[in-house]
């Protein structure tokens, strides 16, 4: 699961050990988008069912197709790939209604909790396990926000500690003392390889040197 996607993490930022964190979407957010994006998704829709309606009424339109298969290929895959452009951001805010992670750290393990639509699970890594703590901040159309990440090899069971409008280095040095990680640059968040966490070797240097 995304970490980006949840917008509140309470307690916002962790104070002691052992502690329990939930993740949660903002219902009023998703709900908006998604009454704006049903009517968007659904006049595309429409637009796109008369134009191949309109196409298919051409003349010669399915002798063209008889003769040259790959066309009638060429138009199923776009159809198809259209078709996902428009649901899968629906899924996602749909997603985001119930979506919620809880995550505990405790006895050298971090246990997470996900719940979604007809979905629950529960997974546990050794804390030992995770690369370090990511001070990364994210800006988008609705402003700018501080997240605090543990990072793991495993991209998906990479966890996010905590959201704030801001977060001072001396909190982020905290937290990271309290896990017993280091701190290690935002880039490497996005040194990504084979679906995981690329952590360069010359990174804990500049880490251990910060």
């Amino acid at each position: 699961m995304r970490v980006a996607i949840f917008d509140r993490v309470e307690p916002s930022v962790p104070n002691q050990l052992p502690f329990q964190l939930v993740g949660t979407c903002s219902q009023r957010a998703a709900a908006v988008k998604l009454a704006l994006a049903v009517p968007a998704a659904l006049a595309a829709a429409a637009a796109l069912l008369t134009g191949l309606f309109d196409a298919a009424k051409a003349p010669g339109a399915w002798e063209l197709m008889a003769r040259q298969p790959a066309v009638g290929l060429e138009i199923l895959v776009a159809i198809a790939f259209v078709t996902f452009l428009l649901v899968l951001p629906i899924k996602r805010l749909c997603d985001r209604l119930v979506m919620q992670r809880t995550v505990r750290i405790d006895n050298g393990m971090v246990t997470v909790k996900e719940r979604g639509h007809f979905h629950l699970s529960t997974w546990d890594e050794p804390l030992g396990s995770y690369t370090g703590l990511v001070h990364h901040v994210r800006a988008s159309l609705s402003g700018t926000r501080h997240e605090l990440i543990l990072a793991h090899p495993k991209r998906h069971r990479s966890v996010l500690l905590s959201v704030a409008p801001s977060l001072s280095q001396n909190e982020v040095a905290r937290v990271a003392a309290l896990l017993g990680h280091r701190e290690i640059p935002a880039r490497e968040l996005y040194r990504v390889g084979l679906g995981s966490w690329r952590l360069a070797p010359h990174s804990w240097r500049e880490a251990a040197h910060a």
